[in-house]
């Protein structure tokens, strides 16, 4: 993100805090399948694509074939892709940041996840 301040802790607790509980399941989601590739994250496509995954699989859509699942998934996207795509950035900048001081003596993906979680509401919040 050149160019973009780097988001406080507080900025990302807010923007994830006006999210539903089915935004926040896709946002880590989303996060996950990024964290498991950092270096697809500028590849549209490839994000494009986890995002339907995982919007897919969060459980909410309810169809009676594939075709309508598919049609589901398009129309939410179509309303939320926007800020879904800007909260994970954000949450997923956030962790790099929190992460730069550790980076030489490297981490694993469970550590990031960690740290993205703890930026993440309690569900009781949601």
């Amino acid at each position: 993100m050149l160019g973009v301040d780097a988001p406080t802790p507080e900025q990302v607790r807010a923007a994830l805090a006006d999210l539903d509980a089915r935004r926040r399941r896709i946002v880590a989601g989303l996060l996950t399948a990024m964290m498991r590739d950092p270096g697809r994250v500028r590849d549209r496509e490839w994000v494009s694509e986890q995002l339907a995954q995982v919007t897919l699989l969060s459980g909410e859509i309810e169809a009676d074939s594939a075709a309508d699942a598919i049609e589901d998934v398009r129309a939410y996207l179509q309303d939320h892709a926007s800020d879904l795509l800007a909260a994970t950035y954000l949450l997923f900048q956030r962790v790099a940041l929190d992460l730069q001081p550790r980076a030489a003596a490297g981490f694993e993906l469970e550590e990031a996840l960690a740290v993205a979680l703890s930026y993440l509401p309690a569900p009781e919040d949601a």
